[in-house]
């Protein structure tokens, strides 16, 4: 390729767009479930801040923020569902801030299976949500925190377990092993 050619890609955001996108829904969803103005601030800005320096993952913070606020202030329904989607979507951005350069430009094209698995996930999320708001409460804590609960404690059990068993075939034989003829079997 020479200093003038072109690549042409069709539709295409800036990179630049992603932490701006995250500030956005950060804020809009801060301010919807009623945060403080103070913290929908701080929530808008983490994302900012993680798009110009990534190792801090501002997306993340951002998340947790909201997640902090649905748990103090009283849950609703509609609360609810702004978190379930608010988070997810800066999962999703925070994830492809990491590994798209602020000056680059997204095909748009290329991000039509990430909004495909968005949309996906969120049916599955918002339906798991209304279920948990209608299940009863036992003395001031709903079932559904506990299955929660449960449910995250056995996954990550058995993730790490399974990690644990495949780590040795993870990773590529060195260039060492490899044999002269072609064959990487030893």
């Amino acid at each position: 390729m020479t200093r003038d050619a072109r690549l042409v890609i069709g539709a295409a955001v800036p990179g630049a767009l992603l932490p701006v996108a995250a500030a956005a829904v950060a804020g809009g969803a801060a301010a919807l479930i009623g945060m403080p103005t103070l913290w929908v601030a701080v929530a808008s800005a983490a994302p900012l801040l993680g798009g110009i320096v990534r190792m801090i993952g501002g997306a993340w913070i951002a998340a947790a923020l909201l997640v902090i606020g649905l748990v103090a202030a009283d849950s609703s329904p509609w609360s609810t569902a702004t978190v379930i989607a608010a988070v997810h979507l800066l999962q999703v951005l925070g994830s492809l801030m990491l590994v798209i350069p602020l000056r680059s430009r997204i095909a748009v094209r290329a991000l039509t299976p990430t909004a495909v698995r968005f949309v996906l996930v969120q049916l599955l999320c918002q339906a798991v949500g209304v279920l948990a708001s209608l299940l009863p409460t036992r003395s001031g804590l709903p079932l559904a925190a506990i299955a929660g609960a449960v449910s995250a404690l056995v996954f990550t059990v058995l993730l790490v377990r399974m990690l644990r068993a495949r780590r040795g075939g993870a990773f590529s034989k060195p260039d060492s092993a490899r044999v002269a003829g072609g064959s990487s079997e030893t």
